[in-house]
C-alpha cells in the first residue's frame, strides 16, 4: 500500500461510497476490502481505517493489535457504539458526520509529518492562558519562520485583540465557520502579526463553531506553519473539546495557590487531561510547583515568573513578546521543550 492509503472496510452500498467519494475529494488512495478476514494484512499500514458499522463486530472478533486512525462509520449510533471501544475507534455517524470524513482522512491523529499542535489551556481565570498562547506563537514564528494562533474561545472577545490586530485585515472565524473537508492554504487571507497567522473569533453575534471547520482549519494550518497554537478558552463548548481532541500536546496553565490547583483539578476531571503538561504561574506565598504536579497527577514542563508587563502590553495592544526578559525565557524554554517532545 502507499503511504497516503486510506483502507475502507464496507461492502457495496452507503457507507462505502461515502467514505470514497471523501477519499477522492481530499486526493487520497483508499484501498477497499468487504470481508473481515482481509483486514488484517493491510490493518497497520494503513494511514487511517474506517469501518463500517455492520462489519465492526467480525473485525472486533479478529482481535486486531491496537491502533490509531481508526473510525467507524455507519447510521446506526448504537451499533457504532457497542463496537467503538473494543476497536479502539471513533464513530463517525451518518449522514451527519459525512462533512468531518474529509478532515480526518487529511489528518488522522497520526502526525503524518505537520506541524505539531499545541493546546494552552487554563486551569482558572485570569491565569494568563490566552497570553502565553499567544506568546508561544510568536516565539514559534521566529524559530519555524511560520506559525498559526487558533482562537477557539466563543466568549473571548477575539484573540487578534491581544495581539494588537483587531484592526488588521483577514478572514475570522464567521467566514471560516463553513470550511469542510480538505482546505487549502489560508496565509494569504488571514490576518498576520510578525510571523503569526492569526484565526480569531470576531466581535458580534456570537457563532456555532462546528467540529468539522475546526478541523479543516487546523488540518490545512499544520501543512503550512511550523506550529499551530490553539486556544480553546475554559468552556466545555464542543469547539474546546475539539480543539483539545486535535492538539498533540495540552498545556494546562495552573496558578500556584490553593484555589488555582482546586480549580485546575476540575478542569482535567471535566476534560479527562490525563496526558496534559502542567505549566505554573508563580504567585506569592504559593505551593511549590512540584507539589502543584503531585496534586493534579501530571507532570510540570515549566514555571513561568509574574511579569507585570503583561497586562499593560495588552492593554495598549502590543504583542506579549514585549514582556520581561525572564517572562521569556521561561516562555523559550517551555516551546523548546514542547517541540522537542514533538520531534522525539
Amino acid at each position: 500500500m502507499d503511504e497516503r492509503d486510506v483502507l475502507v472496510v464496507a461492502g457495496p452500498g452507503d457507507v462505502q461510497d461515502v467514505v470514497l467519494s471523501a477519499a477522492a475529494a481530499q486526493e487520497v488512495a483508499a484501498a477497499v476490502v468487504t470481508a473481515a478476514d482481509e483486514v488484517a494484512v493491510r490493518w497497520r499500514a494503513a494511514e487511517a481505517v474506517f469501518i463500517a458499522g455492520d462489519l465492526a463486530e467480525s473485525v472486533a472478533l479478529r482481535a486486531l493489535p491496537h491502533r490509531d486512525g481508526v473510525f467507524l462509520v455507519g447510521e446506526d449510533p448504537a451499533v457504532l457504539a457497542l463496537w467503538s471501544a473494543p476497536l479502539g475507534a471513533r464513530v463517525i455517524s451518518l449522514p451527519e458526520g459525512a462533512g468531518w470524513l474529509g478532515a480526518v482522512m487529511t489528518d488522522p491523529g497520526q502526525g503524518g509529518g505537520r506541524a505539531p499542535v499545541v493546546a494552552v489551556l487554563g486551569g482558572s481565570g485570569g491565569v494568563g492562558a490566552s497570553t502565553l498562547a499567544a506568546t508561544l506563537a510568536c516565539l514559534a514564528s521566529v524559530r519555524s519562520g511560520a506559525s498559526a494562533l487558533v482562537d477557539t474561545d466563543l466568549v473571548g472577545g477575539g484573540i487578534d485583540l491581544l495581539l494588537g490586530a483587531e484592526q488588521a485585515g483577514g478572514w475570522r472565524w464567521p467566514r471560516l465557520s463553513g470550511a469542510d473537508g480538505h482546505v487549502g492554504d489560508l496565509r494569504a487571507y488571514l490576518p498576520a502579526v510578525a510571523g503569526v497567522s492569526v484565526v480569531s473569533m470576531a466581535r458580534g453575534p456570537a457563532i456555532d463553531l462546528a467540529r468539522e471547520p475546526l478541523a479543516a482549519i487546523v488540518g490545512s494550518l499544520r501543512r503550512s506553519h511550523g506550529l499551530v497554537v490553539v486556544d480553546p478558552g475554559r468552556g466545555l463548548t464542543l469547539a474546546a473539546r475539539e480543539s483539545l481532541r486535535l492538539a498533540t500536546r495540552v498545556v494546562l496553565v495552573v496558578q500556584g495557590g490553593v484555589r488555582g490547583v482546586a480549580a485546575a483539578r476540575e478542569v482535567v476531571r471535566a476534560h479527562q487531561l490525563e496526558e496534559a503538561a502542567l505549566v505554573v504561574r508563580r504567585v506569592r506565598q504559593g505551593v511549590a510547583p512540584a507539589v502543584v504536579g503531585e496534586a493534579l497527577d501530571l507532570p510540570v514542563v515549566a514555571e513561568l515568573p509574574a511579569d507585570k508587563v503583561l497586562a499593560s502590553a495588552a492593554e495598549r495592544g502590543e504583542p506579549p513578546t514585549r514582556a520581561g526578559r525572564r517572562y521569556l525565557a521561561a516562555c523559550r524554554r517551555l516551546l523548546a521543550a514542547l517541540l522537542e517532545d514533538d520531534h522525539g
